[in-house]
């Protein structure tokens, strides 16, 4: 099976250092993040939940954005705020840190570090257990302004610069040995930089050669390695091209996932809670079971091609009297979003599945990638017509 270089050396990457416990895990800390380069060294990070940040230097425009961000944050302002959307809540919220009250596990908290540089200041990014820094070009320019104490030992440490000669700058060699990323991303450096890149990564006593990936999309989760190496990285600035054939299978399978998800938004708690009197399941046993086999399939795939993204399993007993739904209070658009949230893991990542043959195994799993995406696709198509039947029950509860 032959697989791109580039594609490999990033598996390889990644494995080494963000490792997760290869055990099945529930959500919370450690759910996979994704992190996106952009022209202009616009920077963009997606998580589980669905938040959708942009880290935008220079006012970029966003039309090249996949989808519209919840939040858009720059290098030039003050920031100390939370991301927040607590389940059945139609919109996020962006909340100073000083009245963010509420426990919310999935929220992200955003701030500035002050530096002495005038022109930009480092972010620091903490979600889903993941602690994240973004440091603009004005950082590296004056190296000695950053507050090391506050970010080191980032998991992440993104340093965007058009001004690849700054990373030869002995002062910024330094800083990176003193902060001691687990891993760094140079963003903003063309593959006519590599050797640039290279020796940087050697000053600062990193692990193997810089990884170079083909395109704009890194996973990235919290790290359970107590010991490690810095390692280095360079995205491309365009997204993944799906081939055509897989492409033909996600948007069926991931229309089927829409139609449902019609379905189940009108419905209220107690409709979802619904147990019929023929002993068959809730509405909302289906749609957990519905969204846990998608995201256990192919989280089992993706973490076989790369450890960072760990097996993830949600789904509920499959005996309607051992069913404990997992979110009783949620409604049928949280339920909803739930099912779009795993349809957007599913294609976030999918670029793990270039070079597998479609009609063979994939690693980590028994499915080969055709037969999952077509079995995901039909059903989703059987569980929501199960759903359906049960609206014409004596017993079925009305909306008020």
């Amino acid at each position: 099976m032959h697989r791109h270089p580039m594609v490999i050396a990033c598996h390889i990457l990644i494995a080494s250092w963000l490792l997760v416990d290869a055990a099945t895990v529930k959500a919370g800390d450690g759910d996979p993040l994704a992190i996106r380069t952009w022209p202009s060294g616009m920077v963009s990070l997606e998580s589980l939940w669905g938040f959708h940040v942009v880290i935008n230097p220079v006012g970029d425009s966003l039309k090249q954005l996949p989808r519209v961000p919840d939040q858009t944050v720059s290098t030039s302002e003050t920031i100390d705020h939370f991301l927040t959307r607590k389940p059945n809540a139609t919109k996020a919220t962006w909340i100073p840190a000083a009245e963010f009250t509420e426990k919310d596990p999935n929220a992200i908290h955003i701030k500035t570090l002050p530096s002495k540089s005038v022109s930009a200041n480092p972010l620091l990014l903490e979600v889903d257990g993941t602690r994240i820094v973004f440091m603009p070009d004005g950082c590296l320019a004056s190296p000695t302004d950053v507050p090391v104490n506050d970010i080191k030992s980032a998991d992440l440490l993104v340093l965007s610069t058009d001004n690849p000669w700054r990373l030869t700058d002995p002062r910024v060699i330094a800083l990176m040995k003193s902060i001691a990323p687990r891993l760094v991303l140079l963003n903003q450096i063309g593959a006519s930089q590599q050797e640039i890149a290279e020796a940087f990564g050697k000053s600062i006593g990193a692990k193997e050669a810089v990884s170079r990936v083909d395109h704009n999309t890194l996973a990235v989760s919290q790290s359970r390695k107590p010991k490690y190496q810095t390692e280095v990285v360079v995205l491309d600035d365009s997204p993944w091209q799906m081939p055509d054939e897989l492409a033909t299978l996600f948007t069926k399978m991931e229309k089927s996932n829409t139609d449902s998800q019609k379905v189940f938004a009108k419905l209220s708690p107690q409709q979802l809670n619904f147990r019929p009197g023929n002993g068959t399941h809730t509405p909302r046993w289906n749609t957990e079971h519905m969204m846990g086999r998608q995201l256990l399939f192919f989280s089992q795939i993706y973490h076989a091609q790369n450890p960072t993204i760990p097996v993830m399993d949600l789904n509920p007993k499959q005996i309607p009297p051992d069913y404990v739904a997992a979110h009783p209070d949620w409604d049928g658009r949280e339920e909803a979003r739930q099912t779009q949230r795993v349809s957007e893991f599913t294609r976030r990542f999918a670029y793990l599945l270039e070079g597998l043959n479609l009609d063979e195994k994939a690693p980590g799993s028994r499915w080969t990638p055709r037969r999952l995406l077509k079995q995901m696709e039909d059903h989703y198509n059987e569980h929501t017509a199960n759903t359906v039947k049960k609206f014409d029950l004596p017993d079925w509860p009305k909306n008020e």
